[in-house]
């Protein structure tokens, strides 16, 4: 049961940050636009697992998912 907050949050990230990268990445012209955007994906997740590991009780639920909504609403936003 802890886990599916953290599940539904990952799968809401990775469809935000799917729509984020598919919109932000053809605008970059320069060689390190890949390592960019590598380091923004994995401190998304890393911000994620933050908030799963740090919080107990509900919001160890609650955390993840609401961090996926709102990547998920930001994607949604730009797309």
């Amino acid at each position: 049961m802890n886990k599916s907050g953290l599940i539904a949050g990952l799968v809401l990230t990775i469809i935000g940050m799917y729509n984020i990268d598919k919109i932000i990445m053809p605008t970059l012209d320069y060689f390190g636009k890949y390592v960019f955007f590598a380091a923004i994906n994995i401190f998304v997740f890393w911000v994620l697992w933050i908030f799963y590991k740090k919080f107990k009780g509900n919001l160890k639920i609650l955390m993840p998912l609401i961090w996926g909504v709102v990547i998920l609403l930001m994607g949604i936003k730009l797309a």
